[in-house]
């Protein structure tokens, strides 16, 4: 079953990850580069799930996660941010996975990217914050 997923970033790591782990199981993808754009495609397109690069330019983590869940309660969320001190247990409260993309060796495989992919696979999301 294919899915629709919309991811919101401007990070390259982050846009190659989501890219590489759900375009080569045929699933479809929505990029879009700031908040405002989320919100938009979230009314438009029926997602499956949205990944939010908590970075991305517009409105902040909390109050995007509150705007989505309004549009649409259901929806599967998650939520990363290079910056570990984003406060991840107020997205969690919500019902919002959330990872912190760590710096790994040059050439391993982003944690990030593993995590997607198995997500891509109709696996579940979970936390993937720091442990």
């Amino acid at each position: 079953m294919s899915m629709h997923v919309i991811v919101c970033s401007t990070n390259s790591v982050v846009l190659d990850a989501v890219s590489r782990a759900f375009n080569q199981h045929g699933h479809r993808l929505t990029v879009c580069e700031s908040s405002l754009e989320v919100l938009g495609a979230v009314g438009v397109v029926a997602p499956d799930l949205v990944i939010l690069d908590l970075e991305a330019p517009g409105l902040g983590g909390p109050l995007l996660v509150s705007a989505i869940k309004e549009l649409a309660p259901g929806l599967a969320i998650v939520a990363v941010s290079t910056k570990p001190d984003l406060d991840a247990r107020a997205l969690s409260q919500k019902g919002v996975a959330f990872a912190t993309l760590p710096s790994g060796p040059e050439g391993a495989p982003h944690p990030f990217l593993t995590e997607l992919a198995r997500i891509g696979r109709g696996g579940p999301a979970r936390s993937a914050g720091a442990a």
